[in-house]
Protein backbone atom coordinates (compact mmCIF):
# COMPACT_ATOMS: atom_id res chain seq x y z
CA UNK A 1 0.00 0.00 0.00
CA UNK A 2 1.47 3.25 -1.17
CA UNK A 3 1.52 6.04 1.95
CA UNK A 4 -1.10 8.13 -0.40
CA UNK A 5 -3.53 4.75 0.19
CA UNK A 6 -1.99 4.43 3.83
CA UNK A 7 -3.56 8.10 4.57
CA UNK A 8 -6.89 8.02 2.94
CA UNK A 9 -7.16 4.47 4.75
CA UNK A 10 -6.18 5.92 7.85
CA UNK A 11 -8.42 9.40 7.15
CA UNK A 12 -12.03 7.16 6.69
CA UNK A 13 -11.54 5.07 9.29
CA UNK A 14 -11.08 8.32 11.90
CA UNK A 15 -14.21 9.78 9.86
CA UNK A 16 -16.00 6.29 10.62
CA UNK A 17 -15.10 6.41 14.15
CA UNK A 18 -15.34 9.65 15.37
CA UNK A 19 -19.23 9.34 15.66
CA UNK A 20 -19.24 6.33 18.04
CA UNK A 21 -16.20 8.11 20.35
CA UNK A 22 -16.27 8.42 23.56
CA UNK A 23 -18.89 5.75 23.68
CA UNK A 24 -17.31 2.96 22.18
CA UNK A 25 -13.82 4.02 24.38
CA UNK A 26 -15.38 3.61 27.44
CA UNK A 27 -15.47 -0.34 27.17
CA UNK A 28 -12.42 -0.17 25.03
CA UNK A 29 -14.34 -1.20 21.83
CA UNK A 30 -15.64 -4.82 23.75
CA UNK A 31 -19.24 -5.48 24.79
CA UNK A 32 -19.00 -5.27 28.59
CA UNK A 33 -18.30 -8.12 31.44
CA UNK A 34 -17.48 -6.64 33.73
CA UNK A 35 -13.76 -6.73 34.20
CA UNK A 36 -12.75 -3.51 32.52
CA UNK A 37 -9.63 -1.70 33.75
CA UNK A 38 -8.03 1.44 31.77
CA UNK A 39 -4.69 1.90 31.20
CA UNK A 40 -2.86 4.72 29.40
CA UNK A 41 -6.21 5.98 28.48
CA UNK A 42 -7.20 2.52 26.57
CA UNK A 43 -9.44 0.14 28.17
CA UNK A 44 -7.89 -3.20 28.18
CA UNK A 45 -10.43 -5.72 28.78
CA UNK A 46 -8.90 -9.23 27.95
CA UNK A 47 -10.73 -11.47 26.11
CA UNK A 48 -14.13 -10.10 25.85
CA UNK A 49 -16.46 -10.07 22.56
CA UNK A 50 -16.42 -7.17 20.28
CA UNK A 51 -18.71 -4.54 20.57
CA UNK A 52 -19.73 -4.18 16.81
CA UNK A 53 -17.98 -2.99 14.15
CA UNK A 54 -17.63 0.05 15.68
CA UNK A 55 -15.90 -1.62 18.39
CA UNK A 56 -14.01 -3.67 16.35
CA UNK A 57 -12.40 -0.54 14.31
CA UNK A 58 -11.74 1.12 17.61
CA UNK A 59 -9.56 -1.91 19.11
CA UNK A 60 -7.57 -1.87 15.92
CA UNK A 61 -7.26 1.74 16.02
CA UNK A 62 -6.20 1.25 20.29
CA UNK A 63 -4.05 -1.50 20.00
CA UNK A 64 -1.89 -0.13 17.21
CA UNK A 65 -1.34 3.13 19.25
CA UNK A 66 -0.30 1.35 22.52
CA UNK A 67 2.17 -1.03 20.80
CA UNK A 68 3.82 2.18 19.52
CA UNK A 69 3.11 3.74 22.90
CA UNK A 70 0.88 6.17 21.52
CA UNK A 71 -1.95 6.06 24.53
CA UNK A 72 -1.90 9.87 24.52
CA UNK A 73 -2.86 10.64 20.94
CA UNK A 74 -5.85 8.14 21.34
CA UNK A 75 -6.45 9.20 24.77
CA UNK A 76 -6.74 13.33 22.80
CA UNK A 77 -8.79 11.68 19.85
CA UNK A 78 -11.22 10.34 22.43
CA UNK A 79 -11.54 13.82 23.90
CA UNK A 80 -11.77 16.17 20.26
CA UNK A 81 -12.87 13.45 17.59
CA UNK A 82 -11.80 16.45 15.07
CA UNK A 83 -8.37 16.84 16.61
CA UNK A 84 -7.10 13.93 14.33
CA UNK A 85 -4.19 14.85 12.74
CA UNK A 86 -1.43 13.35 15.05
CA UNK A 87 -3.30 9.97 15.03
CA UNK A 88 -4.14 9.98 11.49
CA UNK A 89 -0.46 10.48 10.62
CA UNK A 90 0.32 7.62 12.97
CA UNK A 91 -2.25 5.01 11.55
CA UNK A 92 -1.27 6.26 7.73
CA UNK A 93 2.61 4.99 8.47
CA UNK A 94 1.28 1.84 10.12
CA UNK A 95 -0.89 0.96 7.21
CA UNK A 96 2.56 1.75 5.04
CA UNK A 97 4.73 -0.50 7.07
CA UNK A 98 1.95 -3.17 8.12
CA UNK A 99 0.45 -4.60 5.04
CA UNK A 100 -1.86 -7.12 7.19
CA UNK A 101 -2.59 -4.68 9.45
CA UNK A 102 -3.61 -2.26 6.91
CA UNK A 103 -6.05 -5.05 5.65
CA UNK A 104 -7.88 -6.06 9.03
CA UNK A 105 -8.22 -1.97 9.26
CA UNK A 106 -9.86 -1.64 5.29
CA UNK A 107 -12.16 -4.21 5.96
CA UNK A 108 -13.15 -2.85 9.63
CA UNK A 109 -14.07 0.25 8.36
CA UNK A 110 -15.92 -1.13 5.16
CA UNK A 111 -18.20 -3.19 7.74
CA UNK A 112 -18.91 0.24 9.75
CA UNK A 113 -21.03 2.20 7.74
CA UNK A 114 -20.56 6.33 7.53
CA UNK A 115 -23.14 8.20 8.98
CA UNK A 116 -24.99 10.92 7.14
CA UNK A 117 -25.11 13.36 10.28
CA UNK A 118 -22.05 15.20 11.57
CA UNK A 119 -22.14 12.49 14.27
CA UNK A 120 -22.80 12.85 18.16
CA UNK A 121 -19.36 13.40 19.32
CA UNK A 122 -19.68 16.96 16.48
CA UNK A 123 -22.54 17.95 18.63
CA UNK A 124 -21.09 16.93 22.18
CA UNK A 125 -18.23 18.95 21.18
CA UNK A 126 -20.65 21.85 20.02
CA UNK A 127 -22.09 22.00 23.23
CA UNK A 128 -19.30 21.74 24.87
CA UNK A 129 -17.88 24.84 23.48
CA UNK A 130 -21.05 26.90 24.78
CA UNK A 131 -21.28 25.79 27.97
CA UNK A 132 -17.75 26.75 28.39
CA UNK A 133 -18.41 30.31 28.09
CA UNK A 134 -21.55 30.28 30.41
CA UNK A 135 -19.29 28.85 33.05
CA UNK A 136 -17.19 31.72 32.92
CA UNK A 137 -19.81 34.51 32.75
CA UNK A 138 -19.98 33.87 36.88
CA UNK A 139 -21.99 37.13 37.96
CA UNK A 140 -19.89 39.15 41.00
CA UNK A 141 -22.88 39.46 43.08
CA UNK A 142 -23.32 35.64 43.31
CA UNK A 143 -19.97 33.53 43.39
CA UNK A 144 -20.26 30.22 41.48
CA UNK A 145 -23.56 31.13 40.14
CA UNK A 146 -23.67 31.59 35.99
CA UNK A 147 -25.60 34.44 35.09
CA UNK A 148 -28.29 32.99 32.24
CA UNK A 149 -28.70 34.24 28.88
CA UNK A 150 -31.05 36.58 28.25
CA UNK A 151 -34.10 35.38 25.44
CA UNK A 152 -32.65 36.13 22.39
CA UNK A 153 -28.70 36.52 23.20
CA UNK A 154 -26.62 34.36 21.71
CA UNK A 155 -25.26 31.49 24.67
CA UNK A 156 -21.98 32.64 25.56
CA UNK A 157 -21.93 36.18 25.01
CA UNK A 158 -19.77 37.94 27.74
CA UNK A 159 -21.24 40.51 30.47
CA UNK A 160 -19.92 44.54 29.82
CA UNK A 161 -16.42 44.56 32.01
CA UNK A 162 -16.58 46.54 34.65
CA UNK A 163 -17.05 50.23 33.86
CA UNK A 164 -17.64 50.21 30.77
CA UNK A 165 -20.14 52.90 29.72
CA UNK A 166 -23.37 51.46 29.47
CA UNK A 167 -24.26 51.01 25.99
CA UNK A 168 -20.92 50.43 24.86
CA UNK A 169 -21.24 46.42 24.47
CA UNK A 170 -24.66 47.00 22.37
CA UNK A 171 -22.28 49.12 20.42
CA UNK A 172 -23.58 52.63 20.79
CA UNK A 173 -22.10 55.39 19.94
CA UNK A 174 -20.54 57.84 22.68
CA UNK A 175 -22.14 60.59 24.07
CA UNK A 176 -24.90 59.63 21.81
CA UNK A 177 -26.78 58.92 25.43
CA UNK A 178 -27.15 55.05 25.76
CA UNK A 179 -28.64 53.28 22.57
CA UNK A 180 -30.09 57.14 21.06
CA UNK A 181 -28.79 57.18 17.32
CA UNK A 182 -26.22 60.03 16.61
CA UNK A 183 -28.22 62.96 15.12
CA UNK A 184 -27.38 63.33 10.75
CA UNK A 185 -27.39 67.03 9.80
CA UNK A 186 -26.02 66.17 6.60
CA UNK A 187 -29.27 65.96 4.18
CA UNK A 188 -30.72 69.69 6.41
CA UNK A 189 -27.50 71.20 5.49
CA UNK A 190 -27.99 70.18 1.41
CA UNK A 191 -31.56 71.00 1.57
CA UNK A 192 -30.87 74.12 3.70
CA UNK A 193 -28.47 74.65 0.77
CA UNK A 194 -30.81 74.15 -2.32
CA UNK A 195 -33.63 76.76 -0.84
CA UNK A 196 -30.84 79.21 -0.74
CA UNK A 197 -29.94 78.44 -4.42
CA UNK A 198 -33.44 78.81 -5.12
CA UNK A 199 -34.19 82.57 -3.20
CA UNK A 200 -30.59 83.43 -5.15
CA UNK A 201 -31.92 82.86 -8.53
CA UNK A 202 -35.49 83.66 -8.07
CA UNK A 203 -33.71 87.20 -6.90
CA UNK A 204 -31.63 87.51 -9.98
CA UNK A 205 -34.76 86.86 -12.27
CA UNK A 206 -36.84 88.99 -11.10
CA UNK A 207 -34.31 91.74 -11.04
CA UNK A 208 -33.63 90.91 -15.08
CA UNK A 209 -37.44 90.88 -15.89
CA UNK A 210 -37.73 94.33 -13.94
CA UNK A 211 -34.76 95.80 -16.14
CA UNK A 212 -36.45 94.44 -19.39
CA UNK A 213 -39.99 95.76 -17.76
CA UNK A 214 -38.15 99.19 -17.36
CA UNK A 215 -36.23 99.10 -20.54
CA UNK A 216 -39.21 99.30 -22.55
CA UNK A 217 -38.89 97.57 -25.79
CA UNK A 218 -35.13 98.27 -26.32
CA UNK A 219 -32.81 95.81 -27.15
CA UNK A 220 -29.23 95.05 -27.94
CA UNK A 221 -30.18 94.49 -31.98
CA UNK A 222 -32.36 97.76 -31.57
CA UNK A 223 -31.58 100.48 -33.53
CA UNK A 224 -30.06 103.93 -32.55
CA UNK A 225 -33.19 105.59 -34.41
CA UNK A 226 -35.81 103.49 -31.68
CA UNK A 227 -32.87 103.98 -28.82
CA UNK A 228 -33.42 107.99 -29.50
CA UNK A 229 -37.12 107.91 -29.66
CA UNK A 230 -37.65 106.25 -26.27
CA UNK A 231 -37.50 108.12 -22.95
CA UNK A 232 -34.12 108.81 -21.06
CA UNK A 233 -35.17 106.29 -18.09
CA UNK A 234 -35.46 103.90 -20.47
CA UNK A 235 -32.07 104.50 -22.33
CA UNK A 236 -30.53 103.83 -18.88
CA UNK A 237 -32.38 100.38 -17.97
CA UNK A 238 -31.51 99.02 -21.85
CA UNK A 239 -28.12 100.20 -21.55
CA UNK A 240 -27.63 98.46 -18.27
CA UNK A 241 -29.36 95.14 -19.27
CA UNK A 242 -27.64 94.91 -22.43
CA UNK A 243 -24.15 95.64 -20.74
CA UNK A 244 -25.10 92.72 -18.35
CA UNK A 245 -26.08 90.09 -20.94
CA UNK A 246 -22.78 90.62 -22.38
CA UNK A 247 -21.04 90.56 -18.91
CA UNK A 248 -19.55 94.36 -19.20
CA UNK A 249 -20.42 96.25 -15.72
CA UNK A 250 -20.23 100.43 -15.77
CA UNK A 251 -21.66 100.87 -19.03
CA UNK A 252 -24.95 102.63 -17.40
CA UNK A 253 -22.97 105.59 -16.25
CA UNK A 254 -23.32 109.21 -17.50
CA UNK A 255 -20.19 109.17 -19.68
CA UNK A 256 -20.78 105.84 -21.67
CA UNK A 257 -24.48 107.04 -21.84
CA UNK A 258 -23.13 110.17 -23.68
CA UNK A 259 -20.68 108.15 -25.76
CA UNK A 260 -23.53 106.21 -27.01
CA UNK A 261 -25.70 109.02 -27.79
CA UNK A 262 -22.74 110.32 -29.50
CA UNK A 263 -22.46 107.12 -31.32
CA UNK A 264 -26.17 107.32 -32.51
CA UNK A 265 -26.20 110.79 -34.14
CA UNK A 266 -23.40 109.66 -36.32
CA UNK A 267 -24.82 105.99 -37.02
CA UNK A 268 -28.56 105.94 -36.81
CA UNK A 269 -28.42 102.76 -38.62
CA UNK A 270 -25.91 100.98 -35.65
CA UNK A 271 -27.60 98.34 -33.34
CA UNK A 272 -27.12 99.04 -29.58
CA UNK A 273 -25.88 95.43 -28.55
CA UNK A 274 -23.04 96.93 -30.71
CA UNK A 275 -22.58 100.15 -29.63
CA UNK A 276 -22.27 98.72 -25.80
CA UNK A 277 -19.80 95.96 -27.13
CA UNK A 278 -17.34 98.67 -28.02
CA UNK A 279 -17.46 99.79 -24.17
CA UNK A 280 -15.70 95.91 -23.22
CA UNK A 281 -12.49 96.40 -21.01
Amino acid sequence: MTPSEARKLAGAALDRLAPHLPEVASTGGVASTGGVASTGGVASTGGAAPAGPAGRLYRLVAERLDAIDESEALTELVREPRNNSLVKRLLGTAATEDPGWAAELAAAVEALPAERSTGRSAERSTQRSAERPIERSVTAGSPGRAAAPEPGEPVGAAPPEPGEPVGAAAGAVPGSGGDRRPRRYGPWIALGAVVLLLVVGGLVVRAVLGGLSDAGGLTADSSCTEYQQAPPEERVAAIRQIGLAKGISGVDSPLVMTAVDQLCDTQPSARIGELVARFDG
